[in-house]
């Protein structure tokens, strides 16, 4: 862990060690309520709750804990994700374009749309992404980790993020888990299909990897998740204050060591609800794309 203290201006902690990950998402006085204090923290808090929300209310993974309705939608989403995967896992058409696009087939688009495509239907069998959706979805992905703090300030202003929001919203029918995983879930996603472009271009591990394994080499966690402090206390022999603000590297974690369970938080109340869902997805791509190979 490395701190960053300076009373009343700044109290962060970034942390990329898989066990003290998971020793902070288990720590029951770490969560999402996000009080914007000290100065710099609520700078950092502010720029990521105006972006992450919609008609007021936070995306899903900014919600906290104690929110009943997160709660209660995570694990009805829990359950759907887990009933249609198997079915996702044998390769269905609406994985067809995705699978020729690993092939380096199909129209001269990227894998953006495509996923995006897949996710949306997910919730909606109508849902219709649209390169103009895919770029709202790119807009709100960097307008939540940017540090440019003018350019996010230009893009406010101009109304380029409320304009993007607004697009992703009507086409999932205002539907937040749907524009979560639209909007931010869907990134992650997008990287492990362009690594398994990668794997199916090499024609030994073509013939040699099962789905299952595929889907295992292509999973890709958030970059960084935000928890905050609700009391001091101390978490994997780190001191902390109350609101100081952790950074966690999921990105960092998972490529250092074996570290799947935190592509997908398994094991936290901030479980990902998709965690077998997404595995599924793409071992069904890469088993379409292997079937006619």
């Amino acid at each position: 862990m490395k701190r960053k203290k300076i009373p009343g201006l700044i109290d962060i902690i970034v942390v990329d060690d898989p066990l003290q990950i998971r020793a902070i998402a288990e720590d029951p006085g770490v969560d999402r309520l996000f009080r914007r204090r000290p100065l710099l923290n609520g700078v950092i808090l502010g720029r990521s709750l105006g972006v992450l929300s919609y008609q007021g209310k936070r995306f899903p993974h900014q919600q906290p804990c104690g929110d009943s309705a997160r709660a209660a939608g995570q694990d009805a989403l829990w359950k759907l994700y887990n009933d249609k995967a198997p079915e996702m896992a044998e390769g269905p058409e609406v994985l067809d374009d995705l699978a020729r696009w690993i092939k380096g087939q199909g129209p001269d688009i990227g894998p953006g749309i495509l996923v995006q495509q897949v996710v949306g239907s997910f919730f909606n069998a109508n849902y219709k992404a649209t390169p103009e959706s895919w770029a709202a979805a790119v807009t709100i992905s960097k307008a939540s980790g940017s540090g440019n703090i003018p350019r996010l300030l230009w893009w406010y202003l101009s109304g380029r993020i409320g304009r993007a929001k607004k697009l992703l919203g009507s086409v999932a029918n205002n539907d937040l888990f749907c524009i979560h995983g639209t909007t931010v879930a869907v990134h992650n996603i997008v990287a492990g299909v362009v690594k398994m472009k990668g794997y199916y271009a090499d024609e030994e591990r073509r013939r040699s990897l099962t789905p299952e394994k595929a889907a295992g080499l292509c999973l890709s966690p958030p970059p960084v998740v935000y928890r905050q402090a609700k009391s001091a206390g101390e978490a994997a022999g780190c001191p902390f204050s109350k609101y100081s603000m952790f950074l966690l590297q999921l990105g960092k974690a998972y490529s250092r060591r074996e570290a799947n369970d935190l592509v997908f938080m398994t094991g936290s109340w901030s479980r990902c609800p998709a965690g077998r869902w997404v595995p599924a997805m793409l071992a069904g791509v890469w088993k379409r794309a292997c079937a006619t190979c």
